[in-house]
């Protein structure tokens, strides 16, 4: 017999703690990922992590001796993520801030200067970290899992934060493409951070970084991408219900009827978008666990379709 109670607190809760761990790992990747692969061959990462980078390496230039928290990115992501923060909080939406949170505080602690990228890279008979076949592998490995860690995030309705943050503010209001801000930002802090080292091939490596990086991103996490999921149940009311509660988005009723059984069922659509895929079929798995689930891409849609938040 189906459950037709709705999404109970159990499953909540397993959900919330699936996606805090989910937080902290992604976190823990991408700051691995730029203190390993990136730092040792002096190339930076994305949005304020770069920025950050950028200072630390400034201030390495001015005074050697510096402590290390002021030569690390991870003091700097932390401060510039503040304000942002308080005004994603305010504009985007509060859990989408409040896991976004967390993920910079594992990054702060990551970034804070105690790995050794080097030693580290050495340990695997990666020494000659100034050539360019190096080079380009660790830019090319370094984009691999900073996408994986960024995507897989957005996926469950958090973000590493910065340019994160103001990319889905844009979105939301402007409707312009959250990706082409993101390269925009990302390619001229790649050419500062080339400027500033008088290194032209680590701007160029920089930019096979931010690629494979945004290949990676787009292909795991597709937030706009639309979808129509048609639900065939034999209880229309409750899975309608759920869904409209839940994803709080309207749907579309059809009758419809088994070739092989003529058993008369329902049909119940609606178009969402990709990011609130998983969160539909859990509450149409909840409500009704015989239910039949397909699910259709859409390229594109006229009328009315907000938007919502990631989280």
């Amino acid at each position: 017999m189906p459950k037709l109670a709705g999404i109970n607190k159990n499953t909540i809760l397993t959900s919330e703690v699936a996606r805090v761990i989910v937080v902290i790992f992604t976190a823990a990747l991408y700051s691995l990922a730029v203190e390993i692969f990136l730092e040792p061959i002096k190339l930076v990462s994305i949005g304020l992590t770069s920025i950050g980078q950028i200072l630390g390496l400034v201030v390495s230039n001015i005074n050697p001796n510096a402590p290390m928290m002021f030569r690390s990115p991870g003091i700097y992501v932390l401060i510039f993520n503040i304000p942002l923060l308080i005004y994603g909080y305010k504009t985007v939406s509060k859990r989408f801030i409040i896991y976004t949170i967390l993920s910079i505080v594992v990054q702060t602690i990551f970034m804070f200067g105690f790995i050794d990228g080097e030693a580290i890279l050495a340990n695997f008979g990666i020494t000659t970290l100034s050539d360019h076949g190096t080079r380009l592998f660790l830019a090319i490995i370094a984009g691999l899992i900073t996408g994986v860690a960024i995507g897989i995030a957005l996926r469950f309705g958090t973000s590493t934060g910065g340019v994160d943050i103001l990319a889905q503010v844009i979105n939301l209001k402007k409707g312009y493409a959250i990706g082409i801000f993101e390269m925009i930002i990302n390619v001229v802090l790649a050419v500062i951070n080339g400027l500033i080292n008088k290194d032209a091939t680590a701007t160029l490596f920089t930019f096979i970084f931010i690629i494979i990086n945004s290949l990676v991103v787009d292909k795991i996490h597709t937030a706009y991408n639309y979808l129509r999921i048609d639900v065939i149940t034999k209880h229309k009311e409750e899975v309608a219900k759920a869904l409209i509660d839940g994803v709080q988005r309207g749907c579309t009723i059809l009758d419809v009827q088994g070739a092989y059984t003529h058993e008369s069922k329902f049909d119940v659509f609606m178009v969402i978008s990709s990011y609130e895929l998983e969160k539909a079929k859990a509450i149409i798995h909840e409500v009704d666990g015989e239910a039949f689930i397909m699910v259709t891409p859409i390229k594109r849609i006229i009328g009315a379709f907000f938007k919502h938040t990631i989280a």
